[in-house]
């Protein structure tokens, strides 16, 4: 499918959006912007995408490549991939064009510019407006709704989303979608990370490791492609059907072929500690776009007083920094206490519920979802002055944004 609708923004610049089945059908010079935006960064890959769609939204899904050019020379301006469906939750049975996201929140909403572009958030608006308008030349339009996640609305590139959604008419509703521990590490050496851990993580590590090597042979074994990756594939999952953890989580399929995907590509680190030839310990680890990953760790129940999972940690950490030099190191997401060890800094990642108030199903649920809240709280409250209800006591708040909060544009 190629299709071709054409819009004026203002007396001066004119766009045409086109849409496309997938990222192989893109015209040449697409895909030369898809593959600058890939270099060094697996999720700008189509071959990511195409993994997140085979695993996480087969069926009813459908892939969706929206590209706003120059009407004139056809030139690429804003690459942005979606995949259309009529069952998102919130808007059941309407016509809804969502992220292509992991639900891991590996990386954020893509949004592929032009390098030489300058206004990014007036072309942005732009693509945006174009999905509330009827095309008889663009299938699915006008969406009812839009679902894009995960942003992180402390960033430039979420206030410039939330800005644009605003700008493009979308009634939106903020959600908070997941909580994440990372630390910035630009110039960082190992030596200099670890010493700024507390004493007590560095003096566990340490203790740990020496007390391996002295009880026996300890292995500390690191894959970053597909040489030895079976042999390596086979100990991460003894590890992981010996772990505390349930096994589905570290051994599904979508994950094993994610081992795969990222071993064939060069940016996999799968990390193995070995105890006298045992595979005791086992992390995944992806690096892309300068960022190291941690996706998957676990341990075998038979070593957890020995502390393995630190020590693998400890070194998976060294190598990123050192062999790497990441910029960046994301633990994911998830509260655990144990991360805040490791990374300093949290943030929570949100989505956007973006309605289409020119819709008839736009409308409702829009109305639904954002008048609903308030007023079901304001019902609450009437039943507590009453003194038909309990008040609800408040959740605690963590990270450096309250979970339970959703904040609304018009």
């Amino acid at each position: 499918m190629n299709k071709v609708s054409h819009l004026t923004q203002g007396q001066v610049d004119m766009y045409r959006v086109r849409c496309y089945d997938g990222f192989a059908g893109l015209p040449a010079a697409h895909r030369s912007l898809v593959d600058g935006a890939r270099q060094g960064d697996f999720f700008g890959d189509p071959e990511w995408f195409a993994h997140v769609m085979q695993h996480f939204y087969p069926g009813a899904h459908q892939v969706r490549v929206y590209a706003l050019e120059r009407a004139g020379s056809g030139e690429p301006l804003l690459l942005m991939p979606f995949r259309a469906c009529l069952i998102d939750y919130a808007a059941f049975g309407s016509r809804t064009l969502g992220s292509i996201s992991h639900p891991e929140n590996y990386a954020t909403l893509a949004m592929i510019f032009a390098p030489d572009v300058t206004d990014r958030e007036h072309l942005l608006t732009c693509l945006l407006r174009s999905f509330r308008k009827n095309s008889d030349a663009l299938p699915g339009l006008p969406v009812d709704m839009l679902r894009v996640w995960p942003v992180d609305t402390a960033s430039d590139n979420g206030r410039m989303l939330r800005r644009a959604l605003k700008k493009a008419g979308f009634w939106t509703q903020v959600y908070a979608n997941s909580y994440n521990r990372y630390e910035d590490t630009v110039g960082l050496s190992y030596d200099a990370y670890f010493a700024q851990r507390s004493a007590n993580l560095r003096y566990s590590v340490r203790r740990r490791q020496r007390a391996l090597e002295k009880a026996g042979k300890l292995e500390l074994a690191l894959y970053d492609g597909t040489e030895g990756l079976d042999e390596a594939i086979a100990d991460y999952t003894a590890v992981s059907l010996g772990s505390w953890k349930e096994a589905e989580s570290m051994v599904s399929e979508d994950m094993l072929a994610l081992i795969r995907l990222t071993a064939a590509k060069g940016c996999m680190r799968l990390g193995i500690l070995r105890f006298d030839g045992v595979p005791a310990a086992a992390q995944f680890w992806i690096v892309a776009g300068g960022v190291g990953h941690c996706s998957r760790l676990a341990y075998h129940e038979d070593f957890k007083q020995q502390a393995v999972g630190v020590v693998l940690t400890n070194f998976m950490i060294s190598h990123v920094l050192e062999d790497d030099h990441v910029s960046r190191i994301d633990f994911g997401y998830g509260e655990e206490d144990y991360k805040g060890g490791w990374m300093k800094d949290a943030r929570d990642y949100y989505g956007f519920l973006a309605f289409n108030p020119r819709t008839r199903a736009g409308l409702l649920h829009g109305l639904k979802n954002i008048l609903g809240r308030p007023v079901k709280r304001l019902v609450k409250a009437v039943l507590v002055m009453l003194r038909l209800r309990q008040p609800e006591t408040a959740e605690p708040v963590r990270g450096r944004a309250a979970s339970g909060n959703a904040a609304v544009d018009r």
